[in-house]
């Protein structure tokens, strides 16, 4: 079934996981025949970590990318053979149902190997220049591939061994057979005669493995003398050419299968399946998990392969959405921010308001699809609005916020300013977050008049330990402009008690034009400023556009 992410931006914060975790819920509750994933481009916050551990739920899976990958394209409808198969059940099933790879697997699913139809042309044509082959036999196969019965069965249910016709004059059948075993360690091989007394009688006698009886009906056979006799003894209904013939079909398939080529992990990406399949004299890749075969890969697998669905929430830009997401199919946009939209090669559906959560559109939508969220999906919506709006005192924050906001409470029983207090006294503190990681957990990046610009917001409940580290957060801040080629990196952090803001700057010289008040070389004060979106970028943009 065709998979549809549901995703934040990069680098997200809490809404970005809080909104696409709802809205998953009520597209799998409007459509349950559908397969909608809810994906995380990051890792959590201390915050967001916070809120789903409370909750009790599990946080989405991180998502790396939404390229198609082999589990995506392989072809899971496959025929297989199992390891003790006859080579000739497999060439049946290539010839009649025109494939050219069978995966092999062992009692257990496990994966052991592939055969091709090369492999298969490798075996029916040996090297005239190699020597006198040795072949796998399983007795138990002859009656599966050639027409005849067992006359004795023995206790050795597979060997390697040597093919000897029984087609001479008795003497010279004796010195060809002394040469056969002392080429090959002193071992009987398994013996084809037709009816002849005497090689059958000394035959009898000896410790061959296999004695496959031709141009004899079964009544003779029956009167023959086999108590003596430790090994097989199959009668083939046919004559001696074509009972040679198909015993090399009986081989088992392990025998002659690959298991030496590569295979495919589930999540391994287009380039690195067209990469595996050039160096490939096949064309068929099994896709195992673990080793349990999954599906196959073939050159055919990649002419058209499928696009991801993707459905993006609070943010519309590719450059914040995830790897691959030009070779997906995006299906719907739900956000808050400026557009900037992706581009689409069909109509889409898109849902942009000036509100102060993406929180607050998805309760909107399971307002209008007519359906309550259950108290744990009321409270994921509520964490995202109050984390968003800062408690609802963000300058970003509408009347519709607030609505949502005392709504959802009441479904999850939850107090606004408990929990809100509660949320983001889990946020991280300057003295105690790596400054690296508080940085790219909420950090987006802007391209404006031909600059690159970086803006990163990290909320506290004090700025009194800033000065402590300060120089530590401008080091990380450095190392991020490099990281991302920006020409200008910002880290707003906000103190939602008090309500104000300070800006820390990497040097660019349109800096000086910023119209707050300034503290040293690297650091503003943005007093009443809590909004990156809608009090610090509008300035920003203004500053680029001198």
């Amino acid at each position: 079934m065709q998979k549809t992410y549901i995703i934040g931006h990069r680098n997200p914060d809490t809404d970005s996981v809080c909104a696409p975790y709802a809205y998953t819920w009520l597209k799998k509750a409007i459509d349950p025949e559908g397969n909608y994933i809810a994906g995380v481009l990051g890792n959590l916050n201390p915050q967001t970590e916070f809120i789903f551990s409370k909750l009790g739920i599990e946080p989405p899976a991180l998502l790396r990318d939404v390229c198609p990958k082999a589990e995506d394209i392989m072809n899971t409808n496959i025929w297989t053979a199992s390891d003790n198969d006859p080579v000739g059940m497999v060439t049946k099933l290539i010839d009649e149902h025109h494939i050219r790879s069978i995966p092999v697997t062992d009692t257990d699913n496990n994966y052991t190997g592939l055969v091709t139809v090369l492999g298969l042309a490798q075996y029916f044509m040996p090297k005239p220049y190699e020597s006198r082959p040795l072949y796998t036999l399983r007795p138990e196969n002859f009656d599966k591939v050639m027409p005849g019965c067992f006359l004795k069965t023995g206790t050795v249910q597979e060997m390697e061994t040597r093919l000897m016709v029984g087609a001479m004059a008795f003497d010279t059948f004796i010195l060809r057979l002394k040469q056969s075993m002392e080429d090959h360690k002193h071992q009987y091989p398994a013996l084809i005669v037709g009816n002849r007394p005497d090689i059958i009688d000394y035959s009898l006698k000896q410790d061959f493995p296999i004695l496959i009886l031709t141009g004899m009906s079964h009544e003779e056979c029956k009167q023959l003398d086999t108590k003596a006799f430790k090994g097989w003894i199959y009668i083939s209904d046919v004559d001696t050419a074509e009972t040679i013939r198909l015993l090399r079909t009986s081989i088992p398939v392990k025998a002659i299968a690959n298991t030496q080529q590569p295979v495919l992990k589930p999540t391994d990406g287009l380039a690195t399946i067209k990469k595996t399949l050039m160096n490939l004299d096949h064309h068929g890749l099994a896709v195992l998990n673990g080793k349990k075969l999954l599906g196959l890969v073939s050159s055919s697998s990649l002419i058209d392969p499928p696009k991801h669905r993707v459905i993006m929430v609070d943010h519309n830009e590719a450059s914040q959405s995830a790897e691959g997401i030009e070779q997906a199919e995006v299906i719907e946009i739900l956000d808050h921010h400026r557009l900037g939209a992706i581009h689409t090669t069909n109509p889409i559906y898109v849902y942009a308001r000036p509100l102060g959560s993406s929180c607050t559109i998805v309760y909107k939508h399971f307002r209008n699809a007519g359906v309550t969220p259950p108290a744990h999906i009321a409270a994921m919506l509520l964490s995202g609005i109050l984390s968003d709006t800062i408690i609802l005192r963000s300058p970003t924050t509408t009347p519709q916020d607030v609505k949502a906001a005392e709504a959802l409470a009441e479904i999850a029983n939850l107090n606004i300013q408990d929990w809100g207090t509660d949320i983001f006294r889990h946020a991280a503190s300057l003295t105690s977050a790596n400054p690296d990681l508080a940085i790219s957990s909420d950090f987006k990046i802007y391209t404006e008049h031909g600059y690159r610009v970086g803006i990163a917001q990290m909320e506290v409940i004090t700025l009194n330990d800033l000065r402590s580290v300060e120089k530590d957060y401008l080091e990380a801040l450095i190392r991020t402009q490099q990281k991302f080629a920006l020409d200008w990196a910002l880290l707003m952090i906000t103190d939602i008690i008090e309500e104000e803001s300070i800006l820390l700057t990497t040097e660019f010289a349109p800096a000086d034009q910023l119209k707050y008040p300034r503290l040293d070389e690297c650091t503003f004060h943005l007093p009443a400023v809590l909004s990156r979106k809608k009090q610090l970028l509008p300035e920003i943009l203004h500053v680029l556009s001198q």
